[in-house]
Protein backbone atom coordinates (compact mmCIF):
# COMPACT_ATOMS: atom_id res chain seq x y z
CA UNK A 1 0.00 0.00 0.00
CA UNK A 2 1.34 3.45 -1.10
CA UNK A 3 2.18 5.82 1.89
CA UNK A 4 2.04 9.41 1.36
CA UNK A 5 2.87 12.49 3.31
CA UNK A 6 0.22 14.62 4.20
CA UNK A 7 1.71 18.14 5.21
CA UNK A 8 0.06 21.05 6.70
CA UNK A 9 -0.33 24.67 5.33
CA UNK A 10 2.22 26.52 8.13
CA UNK A 11 4.72 23.12 7.44
CA UNK A 12 4.31 23.41 3.93
CA UNK A 13 5.19 26.96 3.86
CA UNK A 14 7.87 26.30 5.80
CA UNK A 15 9.45 23.62 3.52
CA UNK A 16 8.90 26.08 0.37
CA UNK A 17 11.05 28.95 2.34
CA UNK A 18 13.49 26.82 3.48
CA UNK A 19 13.66 25.39 -0.24
CA UNK A 20 13.79 28.92 -1.58
CA UNK A 21 16.19 30.33 0.60
CA UNK A 22 19.01 27.34 -0.46
CA UNK A 23 18.49 28.24 -3.99
CA UNK A 24 19.09 32.11 -3.31
CA UNK A 25 22.15 31.27 -1.41
CA UNK A 26 23.80 29.28 -4.28
CA UNK A 27 22.58 31.77 -6.81
CA UNK A 28 21.51 29.32 -9.31
CA UNK A 29 19.16 29.48 -11.87
CA UNK A 30 17.18 27.11 -14.24
CA UNK A 31 19.09 27.14 -17.98
CA UNK A 32 17.89 29.25 -20.32
CA UNK A 33 15.16 31.70 -18.11
CA UNK A 34 16.97 34.97 -18.15
CA UNK A 35 18.70 35.76 -21.80
CA UNK A 36 21.69 38.68 -21.49
CA UNK A 37 20.65 41.06 -23.36
CA UNK A 38 22.70 44.47 -24.87
CA UNK A 39 22.98 47.50 -26.47
CA UNK A 40 25.73 49.06 -28.75
CA UNK A 41 26.77 52.18 -30.09
CA UNK A 42 29.86 53.17 -32.19
CA UNK A 43 31.86 56.00 -31.22
CA UNK A 44 30.97 59.00 -33.24
CA UNK A 45 27.68 56.80 -34.47
CA UNK A 46 26.29 58.75 -37.78
CA UNK A 47 23.29 58.26 -39.93
CA UNK A 48 24.40 56.40 -42.61
CA UNK A 49 23.85 52.32 -42.08
CA UNK A 50 28.08 50.72 -42.68
CA UNK A 51 30.12 50.53 -39.17
CA UNK A 52 32.90 52.13 -41.34
CA UNK A 53 30.81 55.36 -41.01
CA UNK A 54 29.84 54.65 -37.27
CA UNK A 55 26.17 52.89 -37.89
CA UNK A 56 25.08 49.29 -37.65
CA UNK A 57 23.40 48.03 -40.56
CA UNK A 58 21.39 45.62 -38.67
CA UNK A 59 22.63 42.59 -39.94
CA UNK A 60 25.73 42.34 -37.96
CA UNK A 61 27.25 39.43 -35.84
CA UNK A 62 29.41 40.19 -33.33
CA UNK A 63 31.46 37.81 -30.68
CA UNK A 64 30.77 38.79 -27.51
CA UNK A 65 33.53 37.51 -24.55
CA UNK A 66 31.63 36.71 -21.29
CA UNK A 67 33.41 36.17 -18.09
CA UNK A 68 31.44 34.84 -15.80
CA UNK A 69 31.81 31.98 -12.53
CA UNK A 70 32.47 29.56 -14.52
CA UNK A 71 34.98 30.86 -16.55
CA UNK A 72 35.80 33.02 -19.93
CA UNK A 73 33.55 31.85 -22.74
CA UNK A 74 32.74 33.53 -26.61
CA UNK A 75 29.18 33.91 -27.71
CA UNK A 76 27.40 34.83 -30.81
CA UNK A 77 25.17 38.04 -30.74
CA UNK A 78 23.14 39.38 -33.65
CA UNK A 79 22.34 43.35 -34.70
CA UNK A 80 18.99 44.87 -35.28
CA UNK A 81 20.24 48.05 -36.60
CA UNK A 82 19.19 50.06 -33.86
CA UNK A 83 21.86 49.21 -31.09
CA UNK A 84 20.48 46.39 -29.85
CA UNK A 85 21.80 42.87 -29.75
CA UNK A 86 20.67 39.16 -28.75
CA UNK A 87 22.34 36.25 -28.47
CA UNK A 88 22.77 32.95 -27.04
CA UNK A 89 24.49 33.89 -23.33
CA UNK A 90 21.96 32.77 -20.67
CA UNK A 91 22.52 33.97 -16.74
CA UNK A 92 23.13 30.62 -15.01
CA UNK A 93 23.85 32.63 -11.80
CA UNK A 94 22.81 36.01 -9.63
CA UNK A 95 26.12 37.22 -9.43
CA UNK A 96 28.15 39.71 -11.93
CA UNK A 97 29.60 39.09 -14.69
CA UNK A 98 32.07 40.96 -17.31
CA UNK A 99 31.32 41.72 -21.53
CA UNK A 100 33.89 42.84 -24.00
CA UNK A 101 32.38 42.70 -27.83
CA UNK A 102 34.30 42.73 -31.12
CA UNK A 103 33.08 42.98 -34.42
CA UNK A 104 33.28 41.41 -37.03
CA UNK A 105 32.76 37.47 -35.28
CA UNK A 106 35.55 36.92 -34.87
CA UNK A 107 37.60 35.17 -31.58
CA UNK A 108 40.54 36.20 -30.20
CA UNK A 109 42.58 33.83 -28.39
CA UNK A 110 45.72 34.64 -26.13
CA UNK A 111 47.95 34.85 -28.88
CA UNK A 112 46.08 37.66 -30.41
CA UNK A 113 43.88 38.00 -33.85
CA UNK A 114 45.65 38.34 -37.00
CA UNK A 115 43.78 40.83 -39.18
CA UNK A 116 44.33 42.32 -42.41
CA UNK A 117 43.06 45.02 -45.15
CA UNK A 118 42.52 44.42 -49.02
CA UNK A 119 44.90 45.99 -51.02
CA UNK A 120 41.92 47.00 -54.01
CA UNK A 121 39.38 49.28 -51.61
CA UNK A 122 37.54 50.54 -54.32
CA UNK A 123 34.29 48.49 -53.76
CA UNK A 124 31.88 49.28 -50.65
CA UNK A 125 32.39 45.87 -49.54
CA UNK A 126 36.38 45.74 -49.97
CA UNK A 127 36.78 48.64 -48.12
CA UNK A 128 34.65 48.05 -45.35
CA UNK A 129 35.46 44.47 -44.71
CA UNK A 130 38.57 46.14 -43.29
CA UNK A 131 36.87 47.49 -40.87
CA UNK A 132 37.77 46.12 -36.91
CA UNK A 133 35.53 47.22 -33.61
CA UNK A 134 36.18 46.31 -30.28
CA UNK A 135 34.42 47.54 -27.40
CA UNK A 136 35.35 48.15 -23.73
CA UNK A 137 35.51 46.00 -21.23
CA UNK A 138 32.17 45.92 -18.32
CA UNK A 139 31.34 44.07 -15.43
CA UNK A 140 27.72 44.54 -15.04
CA UNK A 141 24.71 43.22 -12.48
CA UNK A 142 22.32 40.32 -12.86
CA UNK A 143 19.64 40.69 -15.46
CA UNK A 144 21.06 43.91 -16.33
CA UNK A 145 21.20 45.74 -20.13
CA UNK A 146 24.81 47.08 -20.45
CA UNK A 147 25.28 49.26 -23.05
CA UNK A 148 28.77 49.22 -25.14
CA UNK A 149 30.28 51.58 -26.97
CA UNK A 150 32.78 50.29 -29.84
CA UNK A 151 36.05 51.54 -31.20
CA UNK A 152 37.28 51.46 -34.47
CA UNK A 153 40.84 49.48 -34.34
CA UNK A 154 42.40 50.20 -37.62
CA UNK A 155 43.35 53.89 -39.05
CA UNK A 156 42.10 55.53 -41.64
CA UNK A 157 43.69 57.52 -44.80
CA UNK A 158 41.43 60.34 -45.95
CA UNK A 159 42.56 61.90 -49.46
CA UNK A 160 40.76 65.19 -50.39
CA UNK A 161 41.53 66.39 -53.89
CA UNK A 162 41.21 70.13 -54.37
CA UNK A 163 39.19 71.23 -57.48
CA UNK A 164 40.87 74.18 -58.92
CA UNK A 165 43.35 72.98 -60.72
CA UNK A 166 44.39 69.96 -63.14
CA UNK A 167 41.11 68.28 -62.97
CA UNK A 168 39.13 71.15 -63.96
CA UNK A 169 41.90 72.23 -66.82
CA UNK A 170 41.71 68.72 -68.59
CA UNK A 171 37.89 68.69 -68.19
CA UNK A 172 38.53 65.33 -65.75
CA UNK A 173 35.84 63.59 -63.51
CA UNK A 174 36.09 62.08 -60.06
CA UNK A 175 36.81 58.77 -62.04
CA UNK A 176 39.37 60.16 -64.21
CA UNK A 177 41.85 60.36 -61.19
CA UNK A 178 43.28 57.86 -60.20
CA UNK A 179 45.20 57.26 -56.72
CA UNK A 180 47.31 54.89 -54.96
CA UNK A 181 48.40 55.10 -51.13
CA UNK A 182 51.89 53.80 -50.50
CA UNK A 183 53.31 52.91 -54.09
CA UNK A 184 56.01 50.40 -54.63
CA UNK A 185 53.94 48.08 -51.91
CA UNK A 186 55.98 49.97 -48.79
CA UNK A 187 52.49 49.73 -46.90
CA UNK A 188 52.17 46.77 -44.00
CA UNK A 189 48.86 45.00 -44.91
CA UNK A 190 48.73 42.83 -41.89
CA UNK A 191 48.99 42.60 -38.33
CA UNK A 192 48.35 41.08 -34.54
CA UNK A 193 45.35 42.59 -32.71
CA UNK A 194 45.49 42.21 -28.97
CA UNK A 195 42.07 43.06 -27.08
CA UNK A 196 42.52 46.56 -25.31
CA UNK A 197 42.45 45.71 -21.33
CA UNK A 198 41.56 49.48 -20.52
CA UNK A 199 40.70 52.71 -21.31
CA UNK A 200 43.26 55.15 -22.79
CA UNK A 201 43.41 58.65 -21.67
CA UNK A 202 40.57 60.03 -23.42
CA UNK A 203 38.31 57.29 -22.60
CA UNK A 204 38.89 55.03 -25.32
CA UNK A 205 39.46 51.61 -25.30
CA UNK A 206 41.96 50.74 -28.30
CA UNK A 207 43.81 47.80 -28.48
CA UNK A 208 47.41 47.20 -29.45
CA UNK A 209 48.89 46.06 -32.80
CA UNK A 210 52.27 43.88 -34.28
CA UNK A 211 52.73 44.08 -37.69
CA UNK A 212 52.78 41.95 -39.92
CA UNK A 213 54.62 40.78 -42.91
CA UNK A 214 52.80 41.36 -45.80
CA UNK A 215 53.59 44.29 -47.85
CA UNK A 216 51.45 46.62 -50.60
CA UNK A 217 49.69 49.12 -51.42
CA UNK A 218 46.11 50.24 -51.73
CA UNK A 219 43.57 51.43 -53.96
CA UNK A 220 41.56 53.69 -52.24
CA UNK A 221 37.75 53.64 -52.13
CA UNK A 222 36.37 57.05 -54.32
CA UNK A 223 32.90 58.46 -52.13
CA UNK A 224 30.45 59.22 -53.91
CA UNK A 225 29.91 62.85 -51.88
CA UNK A 226 33.48 64.66 -51.87
CA UNK A 227 33.80 67.23 -49.13
CA UNK A 228 33.18 70.77 -49.48
CA UNK A 229 34.80 72.61 -51.60
CA UNK A 230 36.32 69.56 -53.00
CA UNK A 231 36.78 67.87 -56.30
CA UNK A 232 36.62 64.23 -55.14
CA UNK A 233 37.17 62.65 -51.81
CA UNK A 234 39.09 58.96 -51.27
CA UNK A 235 39.05 56.62 -48.32
CA UNK A 236 41.24 53.62 -47.01
CA UNK A 237 41.58 51.53 -43.81
CA UNK A 238 45.28 50.67 -42.83
CA UNK A 239 46.57 48.62 -40.30
CA UNK A 240 48.50 50.73 -37.88
CA UNK A 241 51.72 51.56 -38.55
CA UNK A 242 54.77 53.93 -38.70
CA UNK A 243 55.44 55.03 -42.66
CA UNK A 244 59.38 56.00 -42.78
CA UNK A 245 60.16 59.68 -44.40
CA UNK A 246 61.05 59.71 -47.74
CA UNK A 247 58.32 57.02 -48.71
CA UNK A 248 55.96 57.87 -51.93
CA UNK A 249 52.76 57.81 -50.00
CA UNK A 250 50.56 58.90 -52.23
CA UNK A 251 50.53 58.28 -56.00
CA UNK A 252 48.09 60.52 -58.52
CA UNK A 253 47.85 60.26 -62.22
CA UNK A 254 44.72 62.03 -63.98
CA UNK A 255 43.63 60.35 -67.22
CA UNK A 256 41.49 62.26 -70.04
CA UNK A 257 40.98 59.93 -73.15
CA UNK A 258 44.01 58.28 -73.99
CA UNK A 259 46.18 61.43 -72.65
CA UNK A 260 47.44 60.65 -69.04
CA UNK A 261 48.77 63.44 -67.03
CA UNK A 262 51.53 62.60 -63.99
CA UNK A 263 52.32 60.93 -62.07
CA UNK A 264 52.38 63.38 -59.32
CA UNK A 265 53.81 62.24 -56.07
CA UNK A 266 53.55 63.19 -52.28
CA UNK A 267 56.62 62.24 -50.72
CA UNK A 268 57.55 62.18 -46.81
CA UNK A 269 60.07 64.30 -45.40
CA UNK A 270 59.55 62.89 -41.89
CA UNK A 271 57.88 59.74 -40.45
CA UNK A 272 54.16 59.48 -39.98
CA UNK A 273 52.79 57.34 -37.35
CA UNK A 274 48.98 56.19 -38.10
CA UNK A 275 47.17 55.14 -35.22
CA UNK A 276 44.85 53.12 -34.05
CA UNK A 277 41.39 54.77 -33.60
CA UNK A 278 42.18 57.51 -35.87
CA UNK A 279 41.92 59.31 -39.36
CA UNK A 280 44.81 60.68 -41.33
CA UNK A 281 43.58 63.68 -43.66
CA UNK A 282 45.66 64.77 -46.92
CA UNK A 283 43.92 67.95 -48.40
CA UNK A 284 45.63 68.20 -52.01
CA UNK A 285 45.50 71.12 -54.93
CA UNK A 286 46.78 69.80 -58.75
CA UNK A 287 47.66 72.21 -60.43
CA UNK A 288 48.03 71.80 -64.42
CA UNK A 289 51.14 74.68 -64.61
CA UNK A 290 54.65 73.31 -64.46
CA UNK A 291 53.14 69.94 -63.22
CA UNK A 292 53.16 70.57 -59.87
CA UNK A 293 51.21 70.47 -56.96
CA UNK A 294 50.33 72.04 -53.36
CA UNK A 295 49.04 70.97 -50.47
CA UNK A 296 46.54 73.01 -48.50
CA UNK A 297 47.15 73.43 -44.72
CA UNK A 298 49.79 72.00 -43.02
CA UNK A 299 50.77 69.73 -45.40
CA UNK A 300 53.39 70.95 -47.89
CA UNK A 301 53.26 69.49 -52.01
CA UNK A 302 55.76 69.94 -54.68
CA UNK A 303 56.70 67.43 -57.14
CA UNK A 304 60.22 67.49 -56.77
CA UNK A 305 60.00 68.12 -52.97
CA UNK A 306 57.21 67.38 -50.56
CA UNK A 307 56.89 66.72 -46.83
CA UNK A 308 54.14 66.98 -44.07
CA UNK A 309 52.34 64.57 -41.76
CA UNK A 310 48.54 65.51 -42.73
CA UNK A 311 45.60 66.59 -40.27
CA UNK A 312 44.36 63.90 -37.20
CA UNK A 313 41.37 63.81 -35.59
CA UNK A 314 39.67 61.02 -33.95
CA UNK A 315 37.72 58.12 -36.15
Amino acid sequence: MKRYTLYTFPALALLLAATACTQDDAGTLPDGTQPLTLTAAIEGSADTRATVDNRWNGDETIALQVTDGDGTAWYEYKTDGEGKLSGNYYWTKQGPITVQGLYPNITVENNGLTWRVEEDQSSDADYQSGDLLCSESKTVGFAQTPALTFYHQTAKVVVNIKGDGLPESIGATPGDIYLTIGEDDILTMDGTFTLPTAADGDGRWLGTWTTGATQGSITPHLTSTPAEGYFAKYEALVIPQTVKAGTRLLAFIAKKGTTVYGPFYYTLQKDAEWKAGYVYTYNISIFYSDLNAAVSGNIAWDVRETGGTGSVDNL
